[in-house]
């Protein structure tokens, strides 16, 4: 295991079980993942490839990395001590950026999807709401990244063993930041939807169900996210192997969490070939235009929605 000598006794006593069960999850993680990828690729390239869709993909493919590197540089083999402090610290500045990135590359992906589904009107630049969602959330998630780097735990303790973590008092603000963005994303999201079933006849069944599955997968990522930084707080630092392999779990349950809630509505039939996923949250594009065409139209009523106007 990296960031520990292998002539260390503390390694064969204590920390190889850990050793095999952090390589269990990357080798787990790391074909789901990659599952993942390739299914929202072939049904984008098998309709469209929207904004969306690479915005969903580029978390995909930023969570693979992350587990990847994260995990080769865990099993660097070191025979000297000496080199443990910087192999150390460089694990810590490495998982924290990689990790940080993975959460921005899905708060993107939950930002063009509240876009989309605003019926907008203007291009994300001129749009002022798509841009202030981006600055108000990108630069306070990249200050506290750059304060929790600045500010990070990565010592050798007594027994030469890697401790890394991050002090609490940029460790709070990061996850203020994370459980607000994603509680504004989602509102931003439901809030339009819920608009149209009041004022119309009623939201259509795919639509019921992508909002439910939002609700759920944000309550399952914001727990994730709650337990790792909780974690981090309780014990100041904590041995390398299971603060990466904790991160590691949690890219993965945001990753299968953004899977799940753009999954196809698998009782949609007959939806055109070349019609690509709406909103790329879960249901056919086609499904929306075909069921909007059989009710009565009414003021602000899935009726007055018409997909091709925003993909």
């Amino acid at each position: 295991m990296a960031v520990i000598s292998d002539d260390n006794p503390v390694k064969d006593r204590f920390l190889l079980p850990g050793d095999i069960i952090s390589l269990l999850t990357s080798l787990i993680s790391l074909p789901i993942v990659a599952v993942f990828f390739f299914q929202r690729l072939q049904n984008g390239l098998h309709r469209k490839i929207t904004m969306a869709s690479v915005t969903l993909l580029m978390s995909y493919v930023a969570t693979f990395l992350f587990i990847f590197i994260l995990t080769a540089i865990l099993h660097i083999r070191v025979n000297w001590d000496e080199s443990l402090q910087a192999l150390c610290d460089s694990t810590l500045m490495i998982c924290l950026t990689l990790y940080c990135v993975t959460k921005a590359a899905g708060f993107l992906f939950l930002i063009e999807r509240a876009y989309i589904v605003s019926w907008p009107v203007n291009s994300r630049r001129k749009s002022p709401e798509y841009v202030l969602s981006c600055v108000l959330i990108f630069v306070p998630y990249a200050v506290v990244t750059g304060l929790c780097i600045k500010y990070r735990i990565a010592v050798n303790n007594e027994n030469h063993v890697c401790i890394i973590g991050i002090q609490l008092f940029v460790l709070i603000p990061l996850l203020v930041v994370e459980v607000i963005s994603y509680l504004y994303l989602t509102l931003r999201f439901l809030i339009p939807l819920l608009m149209v079933h009041r004022g119309g006849n009623g939201l259509l069944a795919p639509l019921r169900r992508v909002m439910l599955r939002t609700c759920i997968g944000t309550a399952i990522t914001m727990l994730s996210t709650l337990a790792v930084k909780t974690s981090l707080t309780l014990f100041n630092g904590e041995p390398a192997w299971l603060c990466c392999m904790t991160c590691k779990v949690d890219a993965l349950i945001a990753a299968t969490v953004l899977h799940w809630i753009t999954v196809p509505d698998p009782s949609n039939h007959g939806y055109e070939d070349d019609m690509p996923q709406a909103l790329g949250i879960g249901f056919e594009k086609s499904t929306v235009h075909t069921s909007v065409s059989t009710r009565t139209a009414a003021p602000d009523s899935p009726a007055e929605f018409d997909p091709k106007q925003i993909l």
